[in-house]
């Protein structure tokens, strides 16, 4: 038992919140409702965020020896980041042209098939009509959408997106045709993972989902391991035959 104690000792731990607890970290020994992840990149391609600094981190890319039913980070091109994955370096929703509306609600209003309702102030969509292309259902309330980057975050920084100005990773943050209004749950399912390891439960959208995917990634020059380029071609191949 004294083995197992120490091994569960080792395992990143993901709160309830989304916070990936490392070992040592200010908060670890008091998170006791968590889920297990074998590496800090596991957790963050989860979805996951470290804590705040001065909080604890781990190190990118490390690897403990607990592996069993654990996720995987999927593989990536063949270099370790430059530096801790920070979401924060891509800045967020911004509000391009001032009108209150940040890019999560201008997407929305632009991928409605119907006239939206917007908040009193009129800085947020309430309700419209928007098809899940992920899933091909139709949604009418904006709560419970989350707007999905079809390239993730973290996909395109352990593949350049870390050596990028801050104007870059701005502008992919926002840029429109890498974000589609998609299920809660099928965003969280998808997490950071590209289409080797993950495609939408709609295998109609398959194909535009892999053409859309590749040409993204060819704009902003993310670099893609020879094995996973040649297994996009291949994948892209099949299921757009």
């Amino acid at each position: 038992m004294a083995g197992s104690a120490n091994a569960a000792e080792q395992l990143i731990k993901k709160s309830k919140s989304g916070i990936c607890h490392c070992p040592g970290g200010h908060y670890y020994a008091r998170t006791s409702n968590y889920t297990a992840f074998d590496s800090i990149d596991a957790c963050l391609a989860s979805g996951g965020r470290h804590p705040k600094r001065g909080q604890g981190q781990c190190s990118a890319s490390q690897r403990h020896d607990s592996t069993a039913g654990k996720t995987q980070p999927q593989s990536h091109a063949n270099r370790p980041p430059s530096r801790l994955y920070d979401r924060d370096v891509f800045g967020g929703w911004a509000d391009a042209d001032g009108d209150c509306q940040n890019t999560r609600h201008e997407r929305l209003i632009d991928l409605s098939r119907a006239p939206v309702r917007l908040s009193k102030n009129g800085c947020r969509v309430i309700q419209g009509q928007w098809e899940d292309p992920y899933t091909g259902m139709t949604h009418t309330h904006a709560h419970g959408l989350h707007i999905d980057h079809l390239v993730p975050l973290y996909y395109a920084w352990i593949r350049g997106a870390d050596r990028w100005e801050p104007e870059k990773q701005r502008r992919f943050m926002n840029d429109s045709a890498n974000l589609f209004v998609v299920e809660a749950f099928v965003n969280q399912d998808k997490g950071a993972k590209g289409p080797l390891a993950w495609l939408p439960p709609d295998a109609q959208f398959h194909c535009e989902y892999l053409l859309r995917f590749m040409r993204i990634t060819a704009r902003y020059d993310l670099h893609h391991s020879p094995r996973e380029q040649t297994g996009l071609e291949q994948l892209t191949a099949e299921k757009c035959d």
